[in-house]
């Protein structure tokens, strides 16, 4: 049977630049593919929110070697918040879902040196296509677009590529797609949610 590409697999297929196979804006990737792993599970009715905080409805093995990890998470630490959910997942869920692209055949990498960080090259180039038709679907209807689409075109829109994967809209129609994301999503909140917050202490820092 095909590997299921989640939408954590999904996101990390666009974060590789089709020059040079490098992984751009990991850090917002790695937030990315978390909410991704959450949001997967909420389309599948695994997870809900319950009020304002992550509800597990069915502890079952999905057979989604990614979707498993965030799902024992949640199970041993119920009743949490989506924004501290995603917050503590680190690169746990990037690390997973790019060698999930390599184990199933949409991708190759080649181990970097020295400075130079791993490189990709996407084979499956139809999925891809796919993926990106998806993000142009959700950003251009984003309260009518299906659920999976305007989660994934939300995780895009909070990773900053809406600009180069839906170029046909200006900056003020893709962040007006991109608020109305939030709203109808939970999950494309959270993230939201989790960038503010950082900002929010790198500023105080400094």
């Amino acid at each position: 049977m095909e590997a299921f590409d989640n939408l954590a697999h999904q996101i990390a297929l666009l974060c590789i630049k089709p020059e040079g196979g490098r992984v751009r804006r990991r850090t917002e990737l790695a937030l990315a593919t978390a909410a991704g792993a959450l949001g997967e599970l909420a389309i599948q009715e695994r997870v809900s929110l319950d009020g304002k905080k992550v509800r597990v409805h069915d502890t079952r093995p999905t057979e989604d070697p990614l979707l498993d990890i965030m799902l024992q998470v949640l199970a041993d630490q119920p009743d949490r918040r989506p924004m501290r959910i995603l917050d503590a997942a680190r690169k746990t869920y990037m690390n997973q879902a790019l060698t999930e692209l390599v184990s199933n055949g949409w991708a190759t990498m080649t181990p970097g040196s020295g400075l130079l960080g791993d490189r990709y090259q996407v084979l499956d180039t139809e999925r891809l296509a796919r993926i990106k038709a998806m993000v142009t679907a959700g950003f251009h209807d984003p309260v009518g677009a299906p659920t999976r689409e305007s989660l994934l075109a939300g995780l895009v829109f909070e990773s900053q590529m809406g600009r180069e994967l839906v170029p046909e809209l200006n900056w003020w129609q893709r962040w007006k797609a991109g608020m109305a994301l939030r709203k109808r999503h939970w999950v494309v909140k959270a993230v939201a949610d989790v960038i503010a917050a950082r900002a929010s202490a790198a500023a105080g820092a400094a």
